[in-house]
């Protein structure tokens, strides 16, 4: 299995010549940046050339390119309820779009997908604190404003999921955010976690039971770059990535456009 990821929570996984793409939005890397500039990238023609789409919850910076990028694609959508319907209001025709929920498992290509409930991270005082007091904030106040006006457009609703692929004989869990449902029973010991690393003031902190849990024989971190500045950040992970090395669980901060393999 390959997976390569091009920025935000967006992931190609890959096996047998399958391209399962995660949550494919494409980030910004400046304030004020357009979509067309966005579009006019390499991570553009990679996200688009996916066989099916993953969605693991509806805000943004998770849904927001799907229906500009897959517009003449055959590419079928799997997401719960409320991205569908934010998807369909933006022109994306029902029948490519298939409507999931925790306790589904999904047959996708050569991926078995089990579907768990998960929960999106709250966004603390101290990230909000952080984000409000970057000079780049007070130099962009409209474009802080239009970003959170876009997240409010499109809701979470509390359909955050939490993805189980096997393909392959390898086991990757994959996070849509740093939550988990305190009823759900999640599977252990798998080969690889997917873990987006941004969304609290202390997300080594916020993390720490999640591993506990979940017991990964490696870490992978994403959603840790400044995708969408001014209201995002770039998150820091080497102390982090040292510490669960030192542990004994392989830990890397994944690098844009690199693939890794499993």
């Amino acid at each position: 299995m390959k997976i390569t990821w091009y920025g935000t929570a967006a992931l190609m996984i890959e096996e047998e010549g399958f391209r399962l793409a995660v949550d494919p939005y494409v980030s910004a890397t400046a304030v004020g940046m357009s979509d067309e500039q966005r579009y006019n990238d390499d991570r553009t023609k990679a996200l688009k050339n996916a066989d099916a789409i993953l969605v693991t919850h509806g805000h943004f910076d998770h849904i927001y390119d799907i229906p500009t990028l897959f517009k003449d694609s055959t590419a079928q959508i799997y997401a719960t309820k409320t991205p569908c319907e934010s998807l369909t209001e933006r022109g994306v025709r029902a029948e490519k779009i298939t409507v999931i929920a925790p306790g589904d498992m999904l047959h996708i290509g050569p991926f078995d997908v089990a579907v768990y409930q998960g929960r999106h991270c709250r966004f603390d005082a101290g990230v909000i604190r952080q984000t409000l007091l970057r000079k780049t904030t007070a130099a962009h106040p409209g474009k802080l404003l239009k970003l959170w006006k876009r997240n409010m457009d499109f809701p979470e609703s509390g359909e955050t999921l939490f993805y189980q692929l096997h393909a392959g004989g390898k086991t990757v869990q994959l996070m849509g955010s740093m939550g988990m449902d305190e009823s759900a029973a999640y599977p252990t010991d798998a080969d690889l976690l997917i873990l987006p690393f941004q969304g609290t003031g202390e997300p080594a902190k916020t993390v720490a039971p999640i591993i506990e849990k979940l017991c990964p024989k490696r870490i992978l971190l994403d959603h840790y770059d400044d995708a969408f500045p001014p209201l995002s950040s770039q998150v820091r992970t080497e102390d982090f990535v040292v510490k669960m090395n030192g542990k004994g669980i392989l830990t890397e901060a994944m690098k844009v456009g690199k693939a890794y393999t499993i």
